[in-house]
């Protein structure tokens, strides 16, 4: 279990850092059209985040999983079953979407602002107010593409590959994300 954790955060993490370095890239065309100089400080923080956080929700989709699985024992077809065949639970997938696009969403969000506002120098209040600001901004936009990803991973992406395969998606939101803390 913890070499698929420490394996998980250290894939979580260089998809992290290239999303930040496409991010400052982009930035970089955009608004000067300079060539392309690398600041390692926010790749940094983008990375330093992704290590603290992987495996929570490592942890977070794995408590999904086993309190409500994706799939149960189907009937059996024959009087002499050979294989165990398994048949997709709508009800536990439904549950497990529910309870990571409220609560598995809000404190994602809140972690995230919390820790980019820190990182970047703020006090206490600040960070409070940052999330005050952010909270619904942030969270709204990630509904354009988080439950969708979700319900994908819950229907056909093994729980063990989730956060890489939510890694591997979100390079496009942490480029978003990376151009959003880089405007603060």
């Amino acid at each position: 279990m913890l070499s698929k954790l420490v394996t998980q955060t250290a894939q979580a993490a260089v998809l992290s850092a290239t999303s930040n370095i496409l991010a400052q890239v982009i930035a970089a065309y955009r608004h000067d059209q300079k060539p392309f100089q690398l600041d390692p400080i926010p790749m940094l923080k983008f990375v330093f985040y992704t290590v603290l956080n992987t495996p929570p929700n490592c942890l977070w989709q794995q408590y999904l999983e086993e309190t409500f699985p994706s799939e149960k024992p189907a009937p059996a077809s024959s009087e002499k079953p050979v294989k165990l065949q398994m048949a997709l639970d709508f009800s536990s997938v439904f549950k497990k979407f529910l309870l990571d696009q409220t609560l598995g969403a809000a404190v994602n969000t809140i972690l995230f602002i919390a820790a980019m506002t820190g990182m970047n120098g703020a006090s206490t209040d600040g960070i409070v107010q940052a999330v005050k600001e952010d909270f619904w901004p942030l969270t709204l936009d990630g509904y354009k593409l988080w439950p969708l990803f979700s319900l994908v991973s819950f229907l056909w992406i093994p729980v063990d590959k989730r956060v890489l395969a939510g890694c591997a998606v979100g390079m496009g939101w942490g480029i978003y994300l990376s151009l959003l803390a880089a405007g603060k």
